[in-house]
């Protein structure tokens, strides 16, 4: 069997729309050759070539004038952490700015959404929903622990003596705004809920999932971007949930945490607050594993217990 010519350099190893094809130069039959798929009206895939999702997303929106990245689709581009079922979905959620008939076309999965001009935005050349509203859309197919830690993720900022400064990628007030002019969204009842759990500071879903364990609990509300200092005022540890009034501190350590040279940053912070009369709780994906995040929590809850709290009434 003859072997496909070679396409150009730029569209070699890539999908590439039919439009892009012909301003090539290349012949419209090579479409139709057995070293690509179609993967949508127009569109062309090589097989076993993994496309990055803003390519992808760029690609299938040129195809069409007005249409916008959604739902998922919008929260991956923007780095929102989603269940893994959500993350592994292969079709692009897009919709019609302006209204009118939901996209129809195969690899999409078409919405009908009535959004406003500030609803929509542009992420490295990519028509997106903004991360306010791609919050809300959320809303229909997550559940409330997913949301909280999507508003989380959204919301979050950080500003420390190490590391990047983190800025939000939007406001609770921008997330209040699109609750109260939305109404009738779908899953309305579980953003207001949300809303009500959501906090500046947490930096990954896991640590919100242990704060709403936390929370469950009836523990009191820690305190997020606290900083563990010493008598002369030097930083010793940034713990992500802390319980000032009980100097307790609690960290959820992640795959990095597994790292050498950070195990040993990690053994030097836990150390020097527990020398300032601190007590240090530390969870990890093995715990949440064993004992899931509500048995971690019963962990700070010993800790605090053994500082003082007691449960009132």
């Amino acid at each position: 069997m003859r072997q496909p010519s070679p396409l150009p350099d730029h569209l070699a190893g890539r999908s590439f729309t039919l439009h892009e094809q012909v301003h090539a130069g290349v012949p419209a039959a090579r479409a139709w050759r057995s070293d690509l798929r179609v993967a949508s009206r127009g569109v062309r895939v090589p097989w076993g070539a993994p496309q990055p999702l803003p390519h992808t997303c760029a690609l299938l929106a040129t195809l069409s004038p007005g249409l916008v990245c959604c739902l998922a689709t919008a929260a991956l581009l923007w780095g929102c952490p989603l269940p893994l079922a959500l993350q592994n979905e292969l079709k692009i959620h897009l919709a019609k700015i302006g209204g009118g008939a939901r996209p129809v076309r195969k690899g999409v999965s078409g919405h009908r959404l009535a959004l406003r001009s500030q609803d929509v935005g542009e992420l490295d050349g990519v028509p997106v929903t903004c991360p306010a509203r791609t919050w809300l859309d959320l809303a229909a197919v997550l559940d409330l622990e997913d949301l909280v830690a999507a508003a989380d993720y959204f919301i979050c900022s950080q500003s420390r003596s190490f590391g990047p400064k983190k800025d939000a990628l939007c406001s609770l007030g921008d997330l209040l705004e699109r609750v109260h002019s939305t109404p009738g969204a779908r899953g309305i009842r579980k953003a207001r809920q949300a809303l009500e759990l959501c906090r500046v500071g947490a930096d990954s879903a896991p640590e919100t999932r242990l704060r709403l364990a936390i929370g469950r609990l009836g523990l009191p509300e820690p305190a997020l971007r606290y900083v563990v200092q010493d008598a002369t005022g030097w930083e010793l540890a940034w713990p992500d949930v802390a319980f000032p009034d009980f100097k307790v501190a609690v960290n959820y350590d992640g795959r990095h945490h597994l790292e050498e040279r950070q195990r040993e940053s990690d053994i030097r912070r836990d150390e020097s607050i527990v020398a300032i009369g601190w007590a240090s709780v530390t969870v990890t994906a093995g715990h949440v594993r064993q004992w899931g995040f509500d048995g971690c929590a019963h962990r700070v809850l010993d800790s605090l217990a053994r500082a003082g709290w007691r449960i009132e009434g």
